[in-house]
């Protein structure tokens, strides 16, 4: 992850109708509630903090809790896109279902252990924060991904497997796995369906599509006919 410090760092509890602000506090590495604003002020009040491309925004990513993405995951995901469009700085993601147990005692004696449970949107984002100060190696950075405009026929196979990569082709009889949060924003922006689990996926298919650091990376369990890395 890199150095933080010097840095302007922020957590995000990001809801459709509240948004809970959380500040890593420098001198003592902890992260504390900032204030709640609503939704549609995000960006503007993002803005209005001058952050340069260096500085860290963490996002909370709402996942459900058998592992799938939702429509919240995707909502989540589309302001993640505006704020770094309009102001450039990383923006990382964490998964909301993490938990810290030590997040009170971290903010004892710096907030009052009484405001941070009435600031119920200002304690998720600091949740949020803690996560990722705590285990930045499980946070998923929002990039922008190339889009693959596949020059071949597929209309001779039956089951085609996307895994984690954007593709602009109209297929039939495809199921999309989508991991990284940019290309699951991206299907789900086109009306497809996507799953983030193995399990909901066949056991067989006629064609899978990976990229050649997807599948230098992991191993697939997933038996095949053709194998397309792009």
């Amino acid at each position: 992850m890199g150095v933080i410090k010097n840095l302007k760092v922020y957590g995000i509890d990001y809801g459709t109708s509240n948004c809970g602000i959380a500040i890593l506090k420098q001198d003592v590495n902890i992260p504390l509630p900032k204030e709640t604003i609503k939704s549609e002020k995000l960006l503007e009040f993002l803005v209005s903090l001058d952050l340069s491309h260096d500085d860290l925004i963490v996002f909370g990513l709402p996942i459900s809790m058998s592992g799938r993405y939702s429509k919240q995951s995707f909502l989540s995901i589309d302001e993640a896109i505006r704020v770094k469009e309009r102001i450039g700085c990383k923006i990382y993601f964490v998964d909301e279902r993490l938990t810290t147990s030590s997040l009170y005692s971290e903010v004892r004696g710096e907030v009052s252990y009484k405001k941070v449970k009435r600031t119920k949107d200002q304690n998720s984002s600091v949740l949020i924060l803690s996560n990722f100060i705590q285990s930045p190696g499980n946070a998923i950075a929002l990039v922008e991904k190339e889009v693959y405009n596949l020059k071949k026929d597929f209309s001779s196979y039956k089951d085609i497997l996307i895994w984690d990569v954007p593709i602009n082709n109209e297929l039939e009889n495809f199921s999309i796995f989508a991991k990284d949060p940019w290309i699951f924003w991206y299907y789900y922006k086109k009306g497809y369906e996507s799953t983030t689990l193995i399990s909901d996926l066949k056991d067989y298919y006629d064609l899978i599509i990976i990229t050649k650091e997807s599948r230098e990376k992991i191993q697939l369990n997933i038996n095949c006919n053709e194998l397309m890395c792009l």
